[in-house]
């Protein structure tokens, strides 16, 4: 009996020893999923692009690493090359402006840190990698933006515009369906709405740090669908005034497509659930937005002018 036993552990143990010690993986330092404790290579190494929700986890995937250097022409230009060549490359210059290829430049014309952004596909899927950049001084001679000139006065006044609501004029507010590009369905006379929180509040923009200041007076006028969402709102000419303070150095952003949005919870005008307006009209005298409800069932509109301008009405 006891030799069977030595021999059963001759035949069983050598077997034991090779298994333990035999692991299978991807052994090629440079792959995603290289594995530092396989000794057998099973072919499983992976090389292309990782998805960005894997990547989020780790280090990003070589192929949306990229590096930047200061253009000759000025130090508030940077032109950025990604490192790999990818089928598309994507870039958000964290500036409110973006551009595509392999290699791409962009101006700031501000000091400031920016969040530099670059996305690649490929066949083998997608990435997507960012990076801080810092910028030491102001160049406000790079800046050609026209919409962002007319709504903050431009770079040979005081470096900020303040707007109000032309509540002198008819049509100054009103509402209209949500495929609609007028208000159809109810404007507001001129001062059609007083003492409700909405013509006197005021509304800056400034130019150098895309700040943005909503005074308010201690209240806004809301939906009053939105009541529910403010203590201490009251009725008021049919909808809701709400204590709501100061929303102070906050940000704007307006993109190429016209699309005006605030940080944080600051807005403008007549409050809805939104804080994104389409800009139908911007001009030296007037600013014409178009903005929906957080229910998607209407369109509003608010017509503003500059601080001091004197509107004539139709």
């Amino acid at each position: 009996m006891y030799n069977m036993k030595f021999k059963y552990l001759l035949v069983v143990l050598p077997f034991c020893f090779v298994w333990s010690c035999s692991k299978n993986g991807c052994t090629d330092p440079i792959a995603h999923n290289f594995d530092p404790s396989a000794t057998k290579d099973d072919g499983s190494c992976f090389y292309g692009l990782v998805s960005s929700a894997h990547e989020a986890s780790g280090a990003p995937s070589s192929f949306s690493l990229f590096s930047y250097e200061v253009s000759d022409l000025n130090p508030n230009i940077l032109v950025f090359t990604a490192d790999q060549p990818a089928v598309e490359c994507t870039w958000d210059f964290g500036n409110g402006t973006s551009g595509s290829g392999n290699v791409a430049t962009a101006i700031y014309p501000f000091a400031g840190s920016y969040n530099v952004t670059l996305s690649v596909i490929n066949s083998e899927g997608n990435a997507q990698n960012t990076q801080s950049i810092t910028i030491d001084s102001n160049d406000i001679s790079l800046f050609d933006n026209p919409l962002h000139l007319l709504l903050t006065g431009g770079i040979n006044g005081p470096g900020y515009r303040i707007w109000h609501i032309d509540s002198a004029c008819a049509t100054n507010f009103g509402v209209g369906p949500p495929d609609g590009n007028t208000p159809d369905w109810w404007s507001s006379p001129a001062n059609g709405k007083p003492g409700c929180g909405l013509y006197d509040d005021r509304y800056t923009f400034y130019l150098v740090g895309y700040e943005y200041d909503q005074q308010t007076n201690g209240d806004i006028y809301i939906h009053n669908a939105l009541a529910g969402q403010f203590p201490g709102s009251f009725e008021n000419l049919y909808d809701y005034t709400a204590p709501f303070e100061d929303q102070l150095d906050e940000s704007w952003d307006l993109t190429q497509d016209s699309m005006l949005s605030f940080s944080n919870i600051a807005s403008i005008g007549f409050y809805t659930g939104v804080n994104e307006y389409k800009v139908e009209l911007l001009n030296d005298t007037a600013m014409w937005l178009k903005y929906g409800h957080s229910d998607g069932q209407t369109n509003w509109y608010l017509r503003l002018v500059p601080e001091g301008f004197v509107t004539i009405c139709p």
